[in-house]
């Protein structure tokens, strides 16, 4: 009788009993690691994301990180938002959390330095991870009753200060700079079509440039660069 099935499996090009028990798992994993990422990814905020699809997005880490199923979402969306930048600059002596730009300061990504365009998309991604990867100096007063909420807060201001870290020190080796660099997360609002069309503002303003603040400590107003 097995050997009846088998043969009519292969005149009907279906696939074996045998192999059928071992695809359809591996089916179903992959599946689950294509729909893991974008799970993840809508279910997230600035300071978590839901608990049953973060579990899912880890456990199935290794293989969606194998096949490359954690490309970026939302990049090419039909509403793109403000692009953010990073400055250097030598760190202050102050000892307040609150930045400000100074005119010296190296900013990137820049297409003008960065050339040709592969290597200016290397300074954009690299600047929006980290902007991606930010989290306050402190939580406010409200956020520190929730355990589960200063765990996870704990756990990314650690990874962003790591991230910080080591993005300063291979860029002062790269900078041939000797001194101590500070890091600058910078804003560049999307410019409304009034604005571009009417006002003659350029896409590339530099005196749009946003200077967002590192904890609830600083001024609640974003501040603007002071560039020419």
């Amino acid at each position: 009788m097995r050997k009846a099935n088998e043969d009519q499996s292969q005149s009907t090009g279906q696939c074996k009993p045998a192999y059928r028990k071992w695809l359809l798992p591996l089916v179903f994993v992959h599946l689950m690691a294509v729909l893991a990422e974008p799970l993840f990814f809508f279910s997230r905020s600035d300071f978590q994301s839901g608990p049953e699809f973060y579990g899912l997005r880890r456990w199935l880490a290794p293989y969606v990180d194998w096949m490359y199923l954690d490309h970026g979402y939302f990049f090419f969306a039909p509403n793109p938002g403000p692009s953010h930048l990073v400055a250097l600059q030598e760190s202050s002596s102050s000892l307040t959390t609150s930045k400000s730009l100074r005119s010296d300061a190296f900013i990137f990504p820049d297409r003008k330095e960065q050339w040709p365009r592969l290597l200016y998309h290397r300074y954009f991604m690299l600047s929006e991870f980290y902007n991606n990867s930010f989290a306050p100096s402190r939580l406010v007063q409200e956020d520190q009753s929730d355990p589960m909420f200063v765990q996870r807060w704990t756990s990314d201001r650690l990874f962003y200060q790591t991230l910080q870290r080591s993005m300063a020190k291979s860029l002062e080796a790269s900078l041939g700079r000797m001194q101590s660099l500070e890091l600058i997360r910078l804003e560049r609002p999307l410019g409304s079509p009034e604005e571009i069309l009417q006002g003659g503002k350029r896409l590339d303003d530099s005196r749009s440039l946003i200077v967002l603040p590192e904890g609830p400590e600083d001024s609640v107003p974003t501040t603007q660069a002071d560039q020419p």
